[in-house]
């Protein structure tokens, strides 16, 4: 059977205006198929089966229309053995074709649709896609039948009407839908905003112009303020000790910004396993090489962004304690919440409405499914910071669920802080405990679902997401470790904390090693011998390297902070991060949507080299920071406005997520710890 669909594909229909004219075609492949239908067998009765007939006959009659359609469906692939399994066919030639049929089958429109074709028994049975749930190959190849029949209705008809048809499996897209009433508020919105964004703008420019000075409240949305404040750098010079200890610290911003780009990074090659393949049987290999290092361990890229939370998170609510010993607890969360919330609910809105109208292709339907569908049904989960929780499987935005996490974490945060703030190091206790008990909960679960760290291993149901990546109380480690570290800077924020060469050269060491076990200590589990591991190595392994991530990272922070970073401080606190971290939570928000809507357009199966993938890798974050800057200024910037007008005043509360706007701390008096004072006494102030 299978043989008699490689005949049926290999011999493509190949017709140009001047062969059709010479002589008719030699029809063969799904021409000569159709060609072959009995039609004795069909009743006349469905649209679909009127226009089905039209089909049959006009490839009878040679008419154009007709080998057009069948033009546009896929032939059979050559490099099968190499993994080349898709030849989508011309996805853009199926889909524009309309014919008049008549009064009886009415206008045909062409409808895009995949046959799946199982290569049991011709290839090796081995997965060679990461996350796919079975052992058995299959090529998948574009089809244009008429749009008034599905799928699984084209079948029948094929089975009804040739004999000896082998098992396929035909799915199509859906044809596009008009714009709603859902669609036309959407589009009021946002044209809304960038109409009072302009207004604020013009009034601006025009009354600078006058030499008057501009109402602040009416400039709130003014891309001209806004842009100013978010694009603006200050250079500090915090190398010398005696020059006092900074109020700030500046190497967040870089910390911030390379593990933004390791996500877009790391995504980037998700988007390409979304993509068909030229190559798809090098992506195992690439699995188990050391060139996947960067991509298989990008998960801890995350701990950084909780690590940050965490210490802004305690340092913010310490110096409020220090302030006014107690919290407003009420303006907090709202201060923290429409912080988040607006540049998320735009987004929100534009996946469940705009979305599916925004382009077309091969997989564009099985890449809205994958954002535009869960948002319109869990649009609320998102907004209100539960979704981990309440529909893991089906989030609405998949790299959302960060959101929720650091959300539910600041929520907690008082619970924790607080105590720390009116005991002190007693609490401390406290924190190693509930960081333990995060490791454990890991640990457990892994052993519990038998779960892999493997890129290979099959995970149908996400159980790992579900139960280890996605929950609070397993993902909390990291920010506990960043409560701490928190909580060691804001006591000594004022002095610089002394410690001795070998203990500075002790720290760097530990970290360095940590960051590099990190990355490499999954290379092991990733090979295709991976199940003949025990499951503990995937346990312990997972359990730990979120916290020892954190704790290397800290230390990073910690040593830049005292003065012990030298020329990782000057990377990491160079003023051209600082405009690019205010960035940074408009990028986060929008790379995945964009990588995704990228997939869904690909016309052309995707050549995979390490090469390859760097280059699209520049262009998604060169084009998401060119989407992020105005999509800022018009969701984000404005909120610190809109604050002001409905609080009285600006609050020192930090949001902590990746490209919060108050990196700055507040300001410290310029006190400095003579360098013969003990270490033992400093750290007294704990």
């Amino acid at each position: 059977m299978l043989l008699g669909w490689i005949v049926l594909f290999v011999a493509p229909v190949l017709v140009s205006p001047l062969a059709y004219e010479a002589q008719p075609p030699s029809f063969s492949g799904i021409s000569g198929l159709l060609q072959s239908v009995d039609t004795r067998q069909l009743t006349n009765e469905t649209l679909c089966e009127r226009q089905f007939l039209a089909v049959v006959s006009g490839l009878k009659e040679k008419e154009f229309w007709s080998i057009e359609l069948v033009d546009s469906w896929g032939k059979w692939p050559a490099g099968i053995f190499a993994g080349n399994l898709y030849e989508l066919g011309h996805y853009d030639q199926c889909v524009d074709l309309r014919h008049d049929a008549g009064e009886l089958a009415g206008t045909i429109q062409g409808r895009y649709c995949f046959l799946t074709v199982l290569l049991k028994g011709l290839l090796p049975t081995s997965r060679i896609m990461p996350g796919t749930s079975g052992d058995i190959w299959a090529a998948r190849l574009g089809a244009c039948i008429p749009a008034a029949c599905t799928g699984d209705h084209f079948l029948q008809l094929l089975n009804r009407t040739v004999l000896n048809l082998p098992p396929v499996h035909m799915g199509c897209n859906e044809i596009p839908v008009p714009l709603g009433g859902a669609q036309a508020a959407a589009i009021a919105f946002f044209a809304t905003i960038i109409l009072i964004a302009l207004a604020s703008t013009l009034y601006e420019i025009v009354a600078r112009c006058r030499r008057r000075t501009p109402h602040r409240n009416l400039i709130i949305f003014s891309l001209v303020t806004n842009g100013k404040k978010l694009l603006a750098t200050v250079n500090r010079n915090r190398l010398e000790p005696d020059a006092g200890k900074s109020g700030t610290i500046e190497c967040i911003n870089g910390i911030r910004v390379i593990s933004m780009v390791w996500v877009v990074f790391a995504h980037n090659y998700v988007r390409i396993g979304m993509q068909p393949l030229h190559n798809s049987k090098v992506i195992g290999p690439w699995l188990q090489s050391y060139h996947s290092v960067l991509v298989v361990a990008s998960t801890v890229s995350v701990d950084s962004f909780f690590l940050i939370s965490g210490l802004l998170t305690c340092w913010s609510i310490l110096n409020m304690l220090d302030k006014r010993g107690k919290l407003n607890l009420p303006l907090m969360y709202a201060h923290r919440y429409l912080r988040l919330t607006p540049a998320l609910a735009a987004l929100v809105l534009y996946s469940a409405t705009l979305m599916t109208h925004s382009g077309s292709g091969p997989f564009w339907d099985s890449a809205m499914t994958l954002t535009a569908t869960n948002c319109r049904t869990y649009w609320w989960s998102t907004l209100l910071y539960v979704q981990n929780y309440v529909n893991p499987r089906e989030l609405c935005l998949g790299h959302s669920w960060y959101l929720s996490v650091d959300m539910q974490l600041y929520l907690l945060a008082p619970l924790l802080i607080y105590p720390l703030w009116r005991w002190g190091r007693r609490v401390l206790l406290v924190i190693a405990a509930l960081t333990v008990g995060s490791m454990v909960c890991v640990l457990v679960l892994f052993l519990a679902y038998d779960l892999r760290l493997s890129f290979l291993a099959v995970d149908q149901d996400r159980l790992r997401h579900v139960y280890t990546y996605y929950p609070t109380h397993t993902r909390a480690g990291a920010w506990l470790v960043g409560v701490f570290v928190g909580y060691v800077l804001q006591r000594t924020r004022k002095h610089y904390v002394l410690l001795p060469r070998w203990a500075v050269a002790t720290g760097w060491t530990l970290a360095t090693a940590i960051i590099l076990a990190i990355l490499f200590g999954d290379h092991p589990l990733q090979q295709s011998d991976y199940a003949s591991l025990p499951l503990a190595a995937d346990a312990i392994y997972e359990a730990l390297n979120r916290v020892a991530w954190a704790g290397a990272v800290g230390w990073i922070i910690f040593a830049c902070v005292n003065g012990y970073g030298g020329p990782v401080n000057l990377f990491l606190g160079a003023a051209i991060w600082q405009p690019l971290g205010r960035l940074s939570y408009s990028i986060y928000l929008l790379h995945l949507p964009i990588q995704l809507m990228m997939a869904g357009v690909a016309r052309l199966p995707f050549y995979f080299t390490d090469l390859q993938a760097a280059y699209q890798f520049w262009g998604d974050i060169g084009f998401t920071v060119t989407l992020a800057l105005p999509w800022a200024l018009l969701f984000e910037s404005p909120v610190i406005g809109l604050e002001r007008i409905l609080f009285g005043r600006s609050r020192n509360t930090t949001a902590s997520c990746p490209g919060s706007k108050e990196e700055t701390i507040e300001p410290a008096k310029q006190d400095v710890i003579p360098k013969t004072l003990s270490l033992t006494l400093q750290t007294a102030r704990l």
